[in-house]
């Protein structure tokens, strides 16, 4: 579930519908070339990124991350001008309100940076596939590429359904992030802020649908949002985007380092390991060192549930082995554990261990995280210790609430258990 509410392959190969886009697009100049002027197709677009920033507050005076999601959008900016322009196009959806929305191009042309106007949009359609789907067939009209790239921020907890939940933690309800930086007393995270009402909550699956719905296979999705590498999520994007980008933990509430990042996420063969590197050596370095990122070729992820599927028919986890496991989150019952350790825990057989462990590397082929996760869901902040990292945690082991509820609906479930 993404809360909006308050909530290496540098070749990868393009999807039919891009292809088919390209050769229509080529075709469509062909025939609209007079006297047989040759056709540039390097000046065919190759890749559009847009940012999608809903809205996190409220109806009343909570603004949510709005006024993060502002310095992000300048860091993108500085980091387009540091590098004087930008090879494709950048289109910004972002919320202003709780009911008015704003789509416009970011534009770099002899030294002038400039947006420009595109679109305007009331209520929060955008919290359906319709709504999901129109906007990005807006950013197919206005900004036409070859392949399409889609960073979403916001608050987020992974593969769980906003209906699915009955007390989230006390912090979470408090209290808006302050205007222009974090709380006094601990650092903030992005899962900071009311997730008690679903008005501005998109699920997984909504998300997914929307992408299908409007005909496109990102290359890349981004998660600038808490808990949103799992393996739930991962399987329930698969038909939507060929790389997931995404943290198994909490983001510190300024999200990513995009000014470092940008070059990565800003290229037609976005470098993923690069931008996990970068990443991990911003928080590093950080006041609160606290930092995970993953990127998940989402591709593998049926080879992935395949061998899982095996595992799962002859083994099941003792509940009193659950205590062993690698846990990267804060809930005082833990919902998101390490897969690889879990995994490593569950299986006994070597040969169809070394399988798995071949195939979870190459849908995770890069991973890093600190060596301590910061949490601050309740009073207090936890600092979580991570002694196994894959890179993409699962839920299955879990007795939380909300997964007990939810975890056996996921795709990931039904393709990996036995009915």
């Amino acid at each position: 579930m993404i809360l909006f509410r308050f909530s290496p392959l540098r070749h990868a190969s393009k999807t039919l519908a891009a292809l088919l886009s390209f050769l229509l697009a080529v075709g469509a100049l062909l025939a609209s070339c007079a006297n047989d002027d040759p056709v540039n197709v390097n000046e065919i677009n190759k890749q559009t990124v847009l940012v999608f920033m809903p809205w996190t507050g409220n109806d009343n005076d909570d603004q949510g991350l709005y006024h993060t999601f502002q310095q992000n959008l300048d860091s993108i900016e500085r980091a387009i001008v540091a590098n004087r322009g930008y090879a494709g196009r950048l289109v910004v959806f972002v919320s202003t309100s709780a009911q008015a929305s704003q789509m416009y191009e970011v534009t770099y042309q002899r030294g002038v940076l400039a947006h420009i106007p595109l679109k305007t949009y009331t209520g929060h359609s955008y919290t359906t596939a319709e709504g999901i789907a129109q906007i990005l067939n807006d950013v197919k009209d206005h900004a036409f590429a070859l392949n399409y790239a889609m960073i979403v921020g916001g608050h987020g907890c992974g593969w769980t359904r906003i209906a699915d939940w009955d007390d989230y933690p006390s912090c979470a309800k408090r209290a808006p992030l302050p205007v222009g930086g974090e709380a006094s007393a601990y650092p903030q995270t992005r899962f900071f802020g009311s997730v008690t009402a679903n008005a501005y909550a998109i699920d997984v699956a909504t998300l997914a649908e929307g992408i299908r719905q409007a005909g496109v296979k990102l290359q890349y999705l981004l998660f600038d949002n808490c808990y949103m590498a799992n393996v739930e999520t991962a399987y329930a994007l698969r038909q939507a985007t060929n790389w997931l980008v995404a943290s198994t933990s909490e983001i510190m509430a300024m999200g990513m380092p995009y000014a470092a990042m940008w070059r990565y996420l800003g290229s037609a063969t976005p470098s993923y390991g690069n931008m996990v590197s970068t990443f991990h050596t911003f928080y590093e370095a950080y006041p609160t060192p606290s930092g995970a990122l993953s990127a998940i070729d989402c591709r593998q992820m049926d080879a992935l549930a395949s061998i899982m599927r095996n595992i799962n028919s002859r083994y099941a986890m003792p509940q009193a082995m659950v205590d062993s496991l690698q846990v990267l989150d804060g809930f005082a019952t833990p919902l998101f554990f390490d897969l690889g350790d879990y995994v490593d825990h569950l299986c006994a057989n070597a040969t169809l261990l070394s399988d798995f462990h071949a195939q979870l590397k190459r849908a995770v082929p890069y991973a890093a995280s600190t060596q301590t996760l910061y949490s601050y869901l309740y009073d207090h902040p936890v600092y979580i210790p991570v002694n196994t990292f894959s890179g993409i945690t699962i839920s299955d082991p879990s007795t939380s609430s909300v997964a007990e509820k939810g975890k056996k609906s996921t795709e990931w479930w039904k393709a990996t258990h036995e009915e």
